[in-house]
């Protein structure tokens, strides 16, 4: 090729490191796209580990528990109904929960869940959005502000809908009358789905409705967050663990 001759585009050293920077470029682009496919697989696979850590430590809590309750429960000589044995467990029970400890498990038979809820953060934390971001990923939690399950109403729990195992991911599927079961070292109990409503991200009132015994939150339409599904549910049953004195 002489030298007079124009040389085609891209040659020579502008064009070599053109080339260069258009390679990398979608070496990267390649790259970030494999992370946002891969997100909701390494997501649910942290998810899985957090729920074995907490099984674990769940079974020494439990197995405190019922040592302990056998010596705090009100000893006067009276019949209590299992109602009154719940909520005074419940109470012993909550004393020294704190944010991350495990609660109990929650088991929805028609969506075949079965997940441990983690404790929530309480004080100012307890309605900040972000404020329970980081348990959210490790499975359901408890809104610390709400009772837990028989010492009050409503025992109200957020989980995921799309990531980190999506544990809430069915939640719409739920129809008035399906059972949901909450096992505690203290308790078993059963509740029945009422109805489900949607409301904005910031209702709170959902959480101070004493009109229900249970409560379920999740983000709503999926992949958006512009709204929460609420499932409402009543208490069926409350029974004590064969281990909790009566009196």
């Amino acid at each position: 090729m002489s030298a007079d001759q124009p040389q085609p585009i891209g040659s020579g050293k502008a064009g070599t490191s053109r080339r260069r920077w258009l390679r990398l470029a979608g070496d990267l682009l390649l790259i970030v796209g494999g992370l946002v496919l891969s997100y909701p697989f390494w997501s649910a696979a942290y998810a899985q580990v957090q729920q074995s850590r907490l099984d674990s430590a769940y079974r020494e809590q439990s197995a405190a528990f019922s040592a302990n309750a056998q010596g705090n429960v009100d000893r006067r000589p009276r019949r209590l109904s299992d109602a009154e044995i719940v909520q005074q467990l419940a109470l012993i029970y909550g004393h020294d929960l704190k944010a991350g400890d495990p609660i109990g498990r929650l088991r929805i038979p028609r969506l075949k869940l079965d997940r441990l809820v983690q404790q929530g953060g309480g004080g100012r934390l307890a309605l900040d959005p972000s404020g329970d971001r980081g348990l959210l990923r490790s499975g359901p939690v408890h809104y610390a502000l709400t009772p837990l399950p028989g010492a009050g109403e409503p025992f109200a729990v957020a989980g995921h809908r799309t990531t980190y195992g999506a544990p809430f991911n069915k939640l719409d599927r739920l129809e008035p009358g399906n059972r949901i079961v909450v096992e505690t070292p203290y308790a078993v109990l059963t509740y029945a789905v009422a109805k489900t409503t949607t409301v904005l991200p910031d209702d709170v009132s959902v959480l101070r409705d004493r009109g229900y015994a249970l409560v379920l939150t999740t983000c709503t339409p999926l992949y958006s967050a512009s709204h929460r599904l609420i499932v409402w549910a009543t208490l069926e049953k409350a029974r004590p663990r064969a281990s909790a004195p009566r009196r």
